[in-house]
């Protein structure tokens, strides 16, 4: 009898050790998709660029379409995570976000120190306790409450999660939306918050567990239609958008509260959230083959320093807005596309090699195999 319990529990664990060796490349074209959007949209917002092309209002288009990006990836961190969790990937983490912002502040101490103004070297040595990526801080809190939220997804039943999951999103998405959007009782900070990162991550962990697994003709009417909802929540947004900033219009059309909530850009909004998770499942499902799912497994995993170099406070003061310095004003629409795109790519990039070699560096000093000793030692995972 003891043998018999034994051998399920060690297939059991086989089974786990072979669903975790099979890399979903959708998750990692997630990452990359994300953080190019996040890449355009806060070059979009960079105020150089924005006042010389603040004539074309069709601009906001492409904000729109990747303003979901940060929402990803905490929903696919749930997605995958709620399996497990691993302390060293976050030591791992923290000292990829040490590395970069010590580094760059350095440069600018030595070369130019006029941007350098109330900040010390020891905030870029622990950036996220002194907040310098918003998100990572946030990341990073949220990651201490993973043993007991994996623990809670994986017993819970399915009915009984999808009744959580449903009870938060009235409260915290429904409520707030249309009932309460002069008070946010729940400080979800528009999506810019731990908290708002924990209920993606549940959400992405209920998603993880119950897989939704289609094939053939059902498959592609899936995908045809969460595409064409992604697509319809976007230009519905730039409509109403457009049609509020429009000084023709009549005022009235600015007194609507829910026409309000369904332009803002809030993470936590109904129409953000909807816009999110339809996109994230649309490019899940998609099939890629073995030699382009190794490409995008390679910059999957480089996204993060994309992040952490284009993001610095340093950067983003100096050398993005000199990326426009030498445009024209007087060009058409299609040109104004093409020039934030490119540039974005092109950020995009430099910022992929450039970790890239940080990662070789890494492998070098054996950072990551310290961090699971660490973790095995001290925290024994």
């Amino acid at each position: 009898m003891e043998d018999n319990i034994k051998l399920t529990q060690n297939k059991k664990k086989e089974n786990l050790k072979k669903e975790q060796k099979v890399r979903n490349y959708g998750i990692d074209f997630i990452r990359i998709i994300s953080m190019y959007g996040i890449v355009l949209s806060h070059i979009i917002n960079i105020k150089k660029p924005r006042k010389k092309y603040r004539k074309f209002i069709q601009l906001k288009i492409l904000h729109i379409l990747f303003f979901w990006h940060n929402n990803a990836f905490a929903f696919i961190s749930g997605f995958v995570g709620h399996k497990g969790y691993k302390y060293s990937n976050l030591f791992y983490l923290w000292i990829c976000t040490s590395f970069y912002s010590f580094i760059i502040y350095s440069f600018y101490l030595v070369y130019k120190p006029q941007f350098i103004i109330k900040d010390k070297f020891y905030h870029n040595l622990f950036p996220i306790i002194f907040k310098k990526y918003w998100f990572f801080t946030a990341y990073f809190g949220m990651y201490l409450f993973l043993p007991i939220i994996n623990k809670g997804i994986e017993s819970l039943s399915k009915l009984e999660l999808k009744i959580s999951i449903i009870n938060i999103f009235v409260l915290f998405v429904f409520w707030h939306d249309i009932m309460n959007q002069n008070h946010d009782i729940f400080n979800t900070n528009r999506g810019y918050s731990l908290l708002w990162l924990l209920i993606l991550y549940i959400t992405g962990g209920y998603f993880g567990k119950y897989q939704i697994n289609l094939v053939g003709a059902k498959k592609f009417n899936f995908c045809l239609i969460i595409f064409l909802i992604y697509l319809f929540i976007s230009f519905i947004f730039f409509f109403i958008y457009n049609k509020i900033n429009n000084r023709n219009e009549d005022i009235k059309l600015r007194n609507l509260i829910i026409l309000k909530q369904l332009i803002s850009e809030n993470y936590d909004s109904i129409m953000k959230v909807i816009q999110s998770i339809s996109i994230i499942f649309f490019l899940m499902q998609i099939n890629y083959n073995k030699y382009l799912g190794k490409i995008i497994s390679f910059i999957g995993t480089l996204t993060f320093g994309v992040y952490l170099i284009h993001y610095n406070k340093y950067i983003r003061a100096d050398i993005l807005p000199k990326l426009f310095d030498n445009e024209k004003n007087n060009i058409s629409l299609f040109s104004v596309y093409k020039l934030f795109i490119t540039k974005s790519l092109i950020v995009f990039s430099i910022c992929i090699f450039i970790d890239y070699l940080r990662n070789i560096l890494f492998k070098f000093l054996k950072i990551r195999k310290i961090c699971i000793i660490l973790d095995k030692k001290y925290l024994k995972y």
